[in-house]
């Protein structure tokens, strides 16, 4: 039976999830099976479909807790960035007020405070970049006009002296536009350093040599393109590993006395000097990406300690 839930609940279109919802309150024992399709379509479906959802069981004949229910479970289970889309999605028409404030505070009880730091995180990010998941509109919910996610997570520490969510979101968000440029640049770098281990076949490349040195290059290229699209510290290491002893090789290219190693350390595409140069620029960049991300995380991490639980 659970099989037969997820499929139709991933499969069929939302209109008809939602009157499947519909038909089984009406039998005698589909009730939890209901709240068991909402809930699974609250995670597995697309945030997008989550907000439609929650439109649909907002109006007649659907019960006022089944809407609740959804945004709760969405809230609670799906990952931040989706949770601070759903956000921005559910204070915007035509959803009324309740239930952008019912996901905040969804959110904002339901998450572990870890979730809630990057939460925060994306939604100071967002409102810099102007992305799609912008500035979630204030909430108010008591007469001091603190929003509804404020006062959930950092009303304590306002009135205690400590960081409020609002300054934790901001202090996020600075930090992150030179992070971002610097991990650009570095995977560009790293790219760089793939075009310039790129051999060009001839009549006298080892054919060992080609193959490694075509290896190098494509392991260069994933990686650069990795680095472009991910802020995880293991690429950026991964990345400095690589370039690193790209760079360092040729040291010791006299010594080892292969043949393979001198083609994929100077494969003929470049002038000799270029290829160890440019992984080693590209070595120092990833690096730097390293260093910057790990420390700006153990920023983020501290100012989490002192939010009050």
């Amino acid at each position: 039976m659970d099989e037969l839930v997820r499929t139709a609940v991933v499969s069929r279109p939302l209109d008809d999830v939602v009157h499947l919802v519909t038909l089984l309150e009406q039998t005698p024992d589909g009730v939890p099976v209901a709240a068991k399709v909402l809930r699974l379509a609250a995670v597995a479906r697309s945030v997008d479909d989550v907000t439609r959802l929650v439109e649909l069981l907002g109006s007649p004949p659907h019960r006022a807790d089944r809407m609740d229910e959804a945004i709760r479970v969405a809230a609670e289970q799906r990952p931040v960035a989706e949770v601070g889309r759903l956000l921005f999605l559910l204070h915007r028409p035509p959803h009324d007020p309740h239930t952008g404030t019912e996901a905040v505070r969804a959110a904002a009880t339901g998450r572990p405070l870890e979730d809630l730091v990057q939460l925060l995180g994306h939604l100071g990010e967002d409102r810099a970049t102007g992305g799609a998941g912008a500035e979630v509109p204030d909430t108010d919910t008591n007469s001091t006009g603190r929003t509804a996610a404020g006062s959930a997570v950092g009303s304590g520490a306002a009135t205690d002296g400590g960081p409020s969510a609002r300054s934790l979101a901001s202090g996020t968000s600075s930090g992150s536009e030179p992070v971002r440029w610097l991990r650009l640049l570095a995977g560009a770098l790293v790219l760089l350093c793939a075009a310039a281990h790129f051999p060009l076949p001839s009549a006298d490349a080892p054919s060992r040599g080609l193959v490694a040195a075509v290896g190098v290059a494509a392991c260069c290229l994933a990686l650069g393109i990795a680095l472009l699209l991910s802020r995880r510290p293991a690429v950026a290491a991964a990345c400095a590993a690589v370039t690193g002893a790209l760079a360092i090789a040729p040291l010791l290219d006299g010594r080892v006395g292969s043949a393979t190693l001198s083609y994929v350390l100077d494969p003929g595409g470049v002038a000799h000097p270029l290829p160890a140069l440019s992984a080693g620029i590209a070595a120092l960049a990833a690096l730097a990406v390293l260093a910057v991300t790990v420390t700006r995380r153990q920023t983020i991490g501290k100012r989490r300690m002192s939010l009050p639980e």
